[in-house]
């Protein structure tokens, strides 16, 4: 009796220490590029919305008070949303934020709703790639051609390089997302708590 308990209280001190264990070397390093990729997620997303705010509204104020307004006052405000949008797609790529039908999912089993995470990833990485590699060539067809963003000296290409960059972030944080799925799925699901998906 006294060695059966012995062996069932030695497998429960195995399992805590398994779970209470410090992280290793590599949650070390995905804690780390986690902290960076926010920060500049976060970086771009300010510059974006107050290029945006700034624009639009100065230009709204002069339109209502001399009737007038910059020709590229709108080009640049659409060029900065798009930064908005790729850098706001990838910080929602991380925590898998982004609009989804996930009621359904969040009633499966556990294993399934791994799986299904796992098979996600893996179908963004392969759009992604596809998206980064079509857009590089817009961009490298726009710098050979000299292309500005109209009424301004801004290449045109520093506007559209927001494609690849956006969508090499998004690609970042879902191979972040797939290593909490595998190796820390309690925290990414507690991550979550809050969030609104449909």
């Amino acid at each position: 009796m006294s060695v059966a308990n012995t062996g069932s209280q030695t497998a429960d001190a195995t399992d805590e220490s398994v779970e209470g264990r410090e992280p290793g070397w590599l949650a070390s390093l995905m804690g780390r590029s986690d902290r960076m990729l926010t920060h500049l997620e976060n970086g771009v997303i300010l510059i974006s919305y107050s290029t945006l705010i700034l624009l639009i509204g100065v230009e709204t104020i002069r339109r209502a008070v001399t009737g007038s307004q910059a020709v590229w006052g709108p080009e640049v405000a659409l060029y900065a949303f798009v930064w908005l949008s790729w850098f706001s797609m990838a910080k929602h790529s991380r925590f898998g934020t982004h609009l989804a039908f996930s009621e359904v999912r969040r009633k499966l089993p556990e294993g399934v709703q791994r799986f299904l995470e796992l098979l996600d990833c893996a179908f963004w990485l392969t759009v992604g790639i596809i998206i980064i590699v079509t857009s590089i060539g817009v961009v490298e067809n726009q710098i050979s051609m000299g292309q500005t963003v109209f009424g301004t000296p801004i290449p045109l290409a520093a506007a559209s390089l927001a494609v690849p960059v956006g969508w090499g972030f998004s690609m970042l944080r879902i191979v972040q997302r797939g290593w909490m799925v595998l190796f820390d799925w309690q925290k990414l699901k507690s991550e979550r708590i809050g969030f609104v998906n449909l």
